[in-house]
């Protein structure tokens, strides 16, 4: 009687490839880097390179593109959240070693405050790591199932995804609304703001653009309404507890 053969361990059945996924460290390392850059550049540049790379948007964006890119459902969360990980990593590393932006003061009595300074990075690398953990696997998630799901599950999943995309931005956008405009650099705010908000826009049409399957509009623009004023109050939150000294 004639055997089926199944696949060991280590051959994949015909149809599922596995891409190595070398450039995962790179791509979180080249964020964290490049995040740490805007705040070191001067003027303009800084600004700009803060504005695309050292946001809510930005981080948000490369775990939601990461999950949108890794096939396995299992994987892509995790894979997002390692991606945000290495960012953060490098980003305390380089001010760590780098800048030592840390290195220099002194307490009220003249003592160094090297020690507490540290203290002080080490409590705030910790807490965007488990942001960042958080971030990861809900992004990955959401980026997957944006290119995989059904037609309304899709919708619903881009829909949540623009909405915690743009929080930052629409949060920013409120606040600033009660400010003088007329300030240039409360304009540069709003324009920062407001690029993070049409930035978010743009990358989930593109993602969800590159599905096979239709996608329910309706369904859309009722999670993206309702997780972008979800996604602005969480950022409130954050917000409040960054000023404490994260």
């Amino acid at each position: 009687m004639a055997t089926v053969e199944t696949p060991s361990a280590g051959i994949h059945p015909p149809g599922v490839v596995r891409r190595p996924l070398r450039w995962v460290p790179v791509a979180g390392a080249l964020l964290g880097t490049l995040a740490f850059l805007g705040d070191e550049l001067p003027g303009l540049a800084g600004q700009l390179v803060l504005m695309l790379t050292s946001n809510g948007f930005a981080w948000g964006a490369a775990a939601l593109v990461t999950g949108h890119l890794v096939r396995q459902a299992r994987r892509a969360p995790l894979v997002a959240t390692v991606v945000l990980l290495v960012a953060t990593a490098m980003y305390y590393l380089l001010i760590l070693f780098v800048s030592r932006r840390w290195s220099g003061g002194q307490l009220e009595d003249g003592s160094s405050a090297d020690t507490y300074a540290l203290f002080s990075l080490a409590r705030a690398a910790g807490f965007w790591a488990l942001l960042a953990i958080g971030a990861g696997l809900v992004l990955g998630l959401l980026g997957h199932t944006v290119r995989n799901g059904s037609p309304r599950t899709s919708a619903a999943a881009a829909g949540a995804a623009f909405g915690l995309l743009a929080a930052e931005g629409l949060y920013g956008l409120f606040t600033m609304a009660w400010t003088m405009i007329g300030d240039s650099f409360v304009q540069a705010y709003v324009i920062s703001y407001a690029a993070q908000v049409c930035l978010a826009m743009a990358v989930v049409t593109v993602l969800t653009a590159r599905r096979d399957a239709p996608v329910s509009w309706p369904v859309y623009t009722a999670s993206a309404l309702s997780a972008a004023a979800l996604g602005a109050t969480v950022w409130s939150a954050l917000d409040a507890v960054r000023a404490t000294g994260f």
